[in-house]
Order: C-alpha cells, then structure tokens, then sequence
C-alpha cells in the first residue's frame, strides 16, 4: 500500500485542528474534506482490495458497468468504484455523471490537493447533501 505523504495535505492536517476535517461552502453547497485517519484508513483497505492503479474512488449505489450507470451515495453499503482521469475537465464530467454539482466539483479542484496528478481521492455524500472527499494515498 503506498503511503499518504504530501506537504498539502500536512497543511490541510494543521488548519482542521482536532476536528481533522475542513469544510468549504459555496451557493449554499458544502465540500467536506475528511482527514480522520480511520477514515483514511477505511479506503486505503478499498485501494488494497481494488487494485491501486486508479486516482479516484466513488461509493456509488452500485457497482459493476459504467459510472454513468450509477450516482454517488454515502458510504455505508455502498459499492465502491474506482476511476482514473487524467484531465480537470475529465474529473468534472465524471463527477456530473454521478449526480454531482458542477460548483462541488469545482470546490473538489480548488480544494484538494493533489487531485488527479499525486493523490488518489475517495468521495461520497454525507446525508446532508455535502460532497465528501478523503485523501487515500500518493499515487
């Protein structure tokens, strides 16, 4: 299992203080960043059981066939599937493609470092609707 070392994500650490996460709120939607290390733990066990060649991981209502066939869901019984992208543009529309607003995933961009070029990311809902993402591992 790779390791999750970044200089960004130490900083995210620090500015979530005992709380380990961050929130970021735009037009009245909320990204989520979640840095609990069991958390972090959870889907570092989901790359290990997936196969780590992917940079995103989405729990989805169901797994199998394409993204486009599923929409993203909180975590608990979800399936979790894995994706790669290369581009900001490619993130975007998967993200569209799961059900996902246009301004969370332009919040997951600004926001998460690392994203598509050095750190794999899981994301789900929380039951308030919040986007929530968690750094996995570097890539």
């Amino acid at each position: 299992m790779k390791l999750l070392l970044n200089h960004d994500i130490d900083r995210l650490r620090l500015l979530s203080g005992s709380d380990q996460e961050l929130r970021f709120d735009r037009e009245g939607e909320c990204l989520r960043i979640d840095l609990r290390e069991d958390c972090i733990q959870m889907w570092q066990n989901e790359v290990t059981a997936k196969g780590d060649s992917a940079n995103l991981f989405f729990a989805c209502e169901k797994s199998g066939g394409s993204l486009e066939a599923t929409k993203l869901t909180w975590v608990v019984g979800s399936a979790i599937c894995p994706a790669s992208v290369q581009t900001k543009e490619q993130f975007t529309e998967t993200l569209l493609n799961l059900g996902v607003s246009k301004n969370l995933a332009s919040l997951a961009l600004e926001y998460c470092p690392g994203l598509i070029t050095t750190i794999a990311w899981a994301f789900y809902f929380e039951r308030h609707g919040w986007l929530t993402a968690t750094p996995i591992c570097n890539l």
